[in-house]
């Protein structure tokens, strides 16, 4: 299955929104040699190429953590934005933590750092 992602202006369409669209697809309940996502970015973005090169990194963590747990809200941006149940396991929410701090809030820094 080929996803297209489109994209013209960085300022109306905030990267962050194409990133999490491209996290949320790849992260989708479908066998991974059969997905592929592609970007169209007509605004020339360089904070949306960037932007794109940390997402495919994080995916590497991302994809696998939404498999394991059964993830249902896939776009990272929403589903840090909500809180840990008090019933999930301690392995999870340590997984979730590292996840959230490390992969997720010091790359965004560092992108509004460069903007």
């Amino acid at each position: 299955m080929d996803l297209f992602v489109t994209t013209a202006d960085p300022v109306l369409e905030p990267p962050i929104i194409t990133l999490n669209t491209v996290l949320s697809l790849l992260a989708l309940d479908y066998p991974a040699n059969k997905l592929a996502c592609y970007v169209s970015d007509d605004g020339c973005s360089v904070f949306t190429f960037y932007g794109l090169l940390e997402a495919s990194k994080f995916a590497n963590f991302w994809v696998p953590f939404c498999k394991k747990y059964n993830i249902q809200v896939r776009a990272p941006f929403r589903y840090f934005s909500q809180v840990t149940k008090s019933d999930d396991s301690a392995e999870f929410k340590q997984e979730w933590l590292k996840m959230k701090v490390s992969k997720i809030i010091l790359p965004l820094e560092l992108l509004i750092y460069i903007s």
